[in-house]
């Protein structure tokens, strides 16, 4: 009988082994099907300019920053600095904006909350496709084109139904007793929001302003339609580069991996606070 369970138990180990084994090999494959288009932009972004374009690929080489040189030539270091105030500032304001209401949705007792809480979030499944030229009007109109206030109040616009409902969320993750024990001791409503509610969410904080600059950072229609060379982001002026009579793909190559370059740094950098917002999200 014990050689009998000693051999179901080695049966056992051997299929967990061989499992995680096979789980070991798909996480690798799936890592290295996303990884490859960066890493593949980086080796093209420090090539030589005559290997760029090498029907032969090429992974062993000389590097060169010659292509680096491009970023100088285009001036994108005036479009970095435009992606940067309106991502961050439309972050900003937007991560305010939605805990403000996410707090009020939460706590507050009024009639119609849970669907209003709804409608709130189907405002973020319009695509922007279908209302582009009402904004291009409306812009046009109250002189905000071509300027950074109006690139973000239309960024804070649409990220502002999904990081409110993801602030909801976490919100109701927060024990109603604690803020009710404060209430007790003689803090007001703000003082609750700003001194107990928020620093207790600080995780859901960070992860809805990420998404909020991921999404600021890489968007491309409003960015195209409604800011000209004063305020024109990397997205754009990437696209720019191709034309129908020559492309740099060199160049296009290095402001790739530039675009990329900080997503990815805020996203490692925050990547613990990341992960337990998420995981504060979706467990109340």
């Amino acid at each position: 009988m014990t050689r009998t369970r000693k051999i179901k138990k080695k049966s056992r180990n051997f299929r967990k082994g061989i499992f995680d084994t096979l789980c070991y090999i798909a996480i690798v494959v799936i890592v290295a099907f996303f990884l490859f288009p960066l890493v593949w932009e980086g080796l093209t972004s420090i090539k030589p300019p005559p290997l760029v374009k090498s029907p032969v690929p090429r992974l062993f080489f000389t590097p060169s920053l010659e292509n680096w040189d491009y970023l100088i030539e285009r001036n994108f270091w005036h479009n970095f600095k435009n992606t940067c105030i309106i991502s961050l500032s439309s972050s900003f304001v937007t991560l305010l904006v939605a805990a403000l209401a996410a707090y009020a949705l939460t706590n507050a007792e009024f009639k119609g909350r849970k669907s209003l809480a709804i409608d709130i979030l189907s405002l973020r499944m319009l695509p922007p496709v279908a209302v582009i030229i009402p904004i291009f009007l409306v812009m046009k109109s109250y002189h905000l084109y071509n300027t950074y206030l109006g690139m973000i109040l239309i960024y804070t616009t649409f990220n502002l139904p999904f990081s409110c409902w993801l602030m909801i969320g976490y919100f109701k993750g927060i024990p109603v007793e604690i803020g009710e024990a404060a209430r007790v001791d003689g803090c007001s409503w703000a003082n609750v929001f700003w001194k107990i509610t928020l620093p207790l969410s600080l995780p859901g904080l960070v992860t809805v302003f990420i998404f909020c600059v991921l999404f600021s950072w890489s968007e491309f229609l409003f960015a195209l339609i409604l800011t000209g060379e004063k305020t024109q982001t990397l997205p754009v002026a990437a696209a720019g580069v191709l034309t129908h009579y020559f492309t740099r793909w060199g160049g296009l190559a290095v402001i790739a991996v530039f675009v990329a370059f900080v997503p990815i740094v805020l996203t490692l950098s925050l990547q613990r606070n990341l992960v337990r917002g998420i995981s504060l999200g979706a467990i109340k």
